[in-house]
């Protein structure tokens, strides 16, 4: 019996998501990885990668200048910079090394916007 529980049931989730969270547009890297490997069914295995993804994003995003680390949106300066999500992911993979390919980053990138949803920070 104890073998049984240490193993897991096939249907356990590899994570949680809070579902408190939902539209308090607060970005929980933690939370997005999980929330994306449930929504593409990938293994506890995934989640590192994905985090990966993740962080390669912010970085990117950052390298362009569409975040910076002021946290006052009001005295943020508007950024004529745009999001191209192919060139985030061969950022991803040259700059960062992340080890996906560029359709896996892609998927991934397009299943946060769910998560951004989730947590009220776009709208659909």
């Amino acid at each position: 019996m104890t073998l049984l529980s240490f193993f897991g049931c096939k249907n356990e989730p590899i994570c949680t998501v809070n579902e408190n969270n939902a539209g308090k547009e607060i970005y929980d890297l933690d939370e997005a990885t999980c929330f994306i490997a449930l929504k593409l069914n990938k293994k506890k295995s995934d989640l590192k990668l994905i985090r990966s993804a993740l962080i390669a994003e912010e970085n990117y995003m950052s390298k362009i200048g569409l975040t910076t680390e002021n946290p006052n949106p009001e005295s943020e300066p508007e950024s004529n910079a745009e999001l191209d999500i192919n060139q985030m992911a061969e950022y991803a993979m040259n700059e960062e090394k992340v080890e996906l390919t560029k359709d896996e980053l892609i998927e991934i990138y397009d299943t946060e916007i769910e998560y951004l949803m989730f947590i009220g920070v776009v709208e659909q």
